[in-house]
């Protein structure tokens, strides 16, 4: 599934002069041109400093990038983080399926659920600035346009196996224009508008939560709590299941565990302590079981703030081990 999400790059204030495909293509960019400095990145980008300033503060806030005299330079955070995005952008040749002279390929895991009939997909693309979008799924090993699995015919898509490994319930937004930039800005800004179906999931609700509840399910719930709680960190599974963390509007894991969890879940019972390993470690943190007849069926984690700890000093104390 796809795991990128740039939410809190839009919490609050004015609307910002950049969308979601700038701030991946900033990831993009930095993890292969750098160091590179601010200057270079945003003419690369095609945006203002200053917007690229406000993007460069984040990923420096949020650990995905170092700075030093010879530029700006990706860390291990960082290309986890662009590497574990979900999605591929790839230059293509389809000229036999598409309008545009220059195609770019975008390929997102595990999202097939989410697509409808693809028209969705291409709007994203022309008001991105494409010509068009043209959105494919994987189904039973075949490549097919949604809601139609006899077509197309499949030697017109298999130049696409060479340049993805791909499996089924994966998407493939192909956007065509008459350069390639173009074509690019218009399938990933598609692609991570599909994501964010997912993403925003607090709106759509969450299953019925129990002992079997998976991650992928856990995620809308969490992420909910995570907003009303400020964003400060939360991680909750089920009993049988690995569960997420939510970080900076984000998910970040989704196979999370901890051992105040299990340990609350076991006992049945609120943990609080100081944190003695995981990414939390040294934080003062509180474990929450959710008992169903008198059997924890899962369990939830934050900072605790009971411990009377000021929110700035936990804020700064989770950025400084990150």
């Amino acid at each position: 599934m796809m795991s990128i999400s740039f939410n809190s790059y839009f919490a609050g204030g004015p609307t910002p002069k950049f969308n979601a495909y700038h701030i991946w293509k900033a990831h993009q960019i930095v993890t292969k041109e750098g160091p590179i400095g601010r200057k270079a990145l945003a003419e690369l980008l095609q945006i203002g400093e200053g917007s690229t300033r406000t993007i460069l503060d984040k990923m420096m806030r949020e650990g995905s990038i170092e700075s030093s005299r010879l530029g700006i330079t990706i860390t291990d955070r960082g290309r986890h983080k662009l590497d574990n995005s979900g999605i591929e952008a790839r230059q293509v040749d389809l000229s036999d399926l598409t309008l545009g002279k220059f195609n770019c390929a975008v390929l997102i895991k595990g999202m097939a659920s989410r697509v409808k009939l693809g028209c969705e997909q291409r709007d994203e693309a022309v008001r991105a600035g494409a010509m068009g979008a043209t959105t494919l799924l994987v189904s039973h090993d075949r490549i097919v346009f949604p809601g139609d699995e006899e077509f197309p015919e499949q030697n017109l898509v298999a130049p696409l196996r060479n340049y993805f490994r791909m499996d089924d319930g994966d998407v493939i937004i192909i956007g065509s224009a008459f350069s390639y930039d173009a074509a690019e800005k218009g399938a990933v800004t598609a692609a991570l508008s599909l994501g964010n179906l997912s993403k925003r999931c607090w709106n759509e609700g969450t299953n019925i939560l129990n002992q079997d509840t998976e991650a992928d399910d856990l995620r809308c719930l969490a992420l909910a709590i995570h907003e009303l709680i400020g964003r400060l960190p939360v991680t909750m599974r089920s009993r049988n299941h690995g569960g997420v963390r939510c970080e900076d509007g984000d998910v970040v894991d989704t196979n999370f565990t901890g051992p105040m969890l299990e340990e609350s879940m076991r006992k049945g019972t609120i943990i609080r302590r100081i944190s003695t390993s995981g990414p939390y470690r040294g934080l003062p943190v509180i474990a929450v079981p959710i008992m169903r007849k008198s059997e924890a069926i899962a369990a939830m984690a934050t900072l605790d703030l009971g411990k009377g700890t000021p929110i700035e000093l936990l804020e700064r104390l989770v950025h400084t081990r990150l």
